[in-house]
């Protein structure tokens, strides 16, 4: 049985950790250090300096891996290593993962091509939020690999989430495609009942396209929007399409 530390030697580990640039703790004495801790905070941090700890500290994080399995501290840890055996080991816990299961989606963030798109579909399929961003996160990777209608097809769903920051994270995937599908989408975010932050974060990823269609939705929201703030959004937006200077300001004329 592993010896755990004592509350004294928790407590004086936490300094330590404190003075990491001073006076860094190996990553092999954090890999002996981990199994004896208790306090949950003080293992994900422990998690996150061997994550951080480069190829020295991959070896000795795959050790542990086979040693303890799949806890939240580890997860962490090969989240943040970016090792591509990382990743691997990631998808071998997803199945067995249980209530981890969105922290180990939530880790392979940064792989998300190397992910099944039938696991990025589930994730986003999930009611639970945190599953829905980890799967939103992945599909950041797929954005120029789908069709408009298949990645509008996915994200429909979550738009129309009680969340505003499930809503908004899909916004922003949307907002890296430029497609009238994709425009349409996002446009339909914009108006005056929107979830607090939805319709200006919507505006926002319009003006960010920045193309003479997406130039085109801001203005047709214009009349509907008259009077509210949000049409001060859309104006300043519009005031900001340095490439398409000429086709707003025309229109703001004809509007006036």
């Amino acid at each position: 049985m592993t010896k755990r530390l004592s509350q004294n030697q928790e407590l004086d580990l936490a300094q330590r950790l404190s003075r990491w640039r001073l006076n860094p703790i190996s990553p092999a004495e954090l890999a002996e250090l981990l199994p004896q801790v208790s306090d949950p905070c003080l293992a994900l941090t422990i998690g996150e300096r061997l994550g951080m700890s480069g190829p020295e500290g991959f070896s000795v994080l795959a050790e542990l891996s086979t040693t303890m399995g799949i806890t939240r501290p580890l997860i962490r840890a090969l989240g943040l290593s970016h090792h591509p055996s990382a990743c691997t080991q990631l998808l071998e816990w997803l199945p067995q993962a249980n209530e981890l299961e969105a922290e180990v989606l939530q880790a392979l963030s940064c792989w998300g091509n190397r992910v099944d798109i039938e696991i990025i579909t589930a994730a986003l399929s999930a009611p639970g939020r945190e599953h829905r961003l980890a799967g939103l996160a992945l599909l950041t990777f797929r954005c120029r690999s789908l069709t408009a209608s298949t990645l509008v097809q996915l994200v429909q769903p979550l738009l129309d989430d009680i969340r505003s920051d499930v809503v908004i994270a899909s916004i922003k995937v949307l907002q890296r495609r430029d497609d009238p599908t994709v425009l349409d989408a996002i446009k339909s975010c914009i108006h005056s009942e929107s979830l607090p932050g939805v319709a200006e974060s919507a505006i926002l990823a319009l003006g960010c396209i920045e193309t003479e269609a997406s130039c085109l939705a801001l203005l047709e929201l214009l009349n509907p929007l008259r009077g509210t703030a949000l049409e001060e959004n859309i104006i300043r937006q519009l005031h900001a399409q340095q490439r398409h200077r000429q086709l707003v300001q025309s229109k703001l004329q004809e509007r006036t």
